[in-house]
């Protein structure tokens, strides 16, 4: 894909314009048209179609800030998953945390992704992505349980409330017979 990679490293974060920004596999362009290769005999199919040349530089930037910038994963969490047996999570329990909920893997990618954002889009653009990056973290519980704070770009609890299993099931996730093992 062509990228006019001087204007993409000026506007990202100073901590990530030596990083690769060759994040576009699978990807080509078609004029304006942003598309994806066909797989397995499928065909291609639109990913983005920009207005312009600068419309299809920003969307390029904006991908590029999912995949750049150190992650942190240096954060607690009361519950890890240990292992399934028959289809049901047991979990190792942590008496010293920072956080309540069962670590979710998509939340150090998501900190990363919106704290680029906050220093490379207009601030409007930021708070649109806060509000669609909080709902999908918020996806699986019947009480909001994250927030987000601006000043430290990073998720916070706003409740004690629970995963639920599913769509069909909005019973809390941990049970205390699933609890093998606390550590301090």
């Amino acid at each position: 894909m062509k990228l006019d990679e001087k204007w993409l490293r000026v506007h990202l974060p100073e901590d990530c314009r030596d990083e690769n920004i060759d994040v576009f596999s699978g990807l080509y362009l078609d004029g304006l048209k942003v598309m994806s290769e066909g797989e397995r005999g499928d065909p291609d199919r639109l990913v983005f179609e920009a207005k312009d040349e600068e419309d299809l530089k920003w969307w390029q930037l904006d991908h590029i800030c999912h995949f750049v910038g150190k992650v942190d994963k240096s954060a607690t969490w009361r519950w890890y998953r240990d292992h399934a047996e028959d289809g049901q999570w047991y979990y190792i329990e942590h008496r010293n945390y920072d956080y309540n909920a069962i670590d979710d893997p998509r939340l150090p990618g998501f900190e990363r992704y919106l704290k680029n954002v906050k220093y490379v889009f207009p601030e409007d653009y930021f708070e649109k992505k806060v509000e669609e990056y909080t709902g999908l973290m918020n996806r699986w519980f019947l009480v909001p349980h994250w927030g987000y704070d601006r000043e430290a770009l990073r998720f916070i609890e706003i409740s004690d409330s629970r995963e639920y299993k599913s769509d069909y099931d909005k019973s809390d996730e941990i049970k205390p017979e699933t609890i093998i093992k606390t550590v301090d």
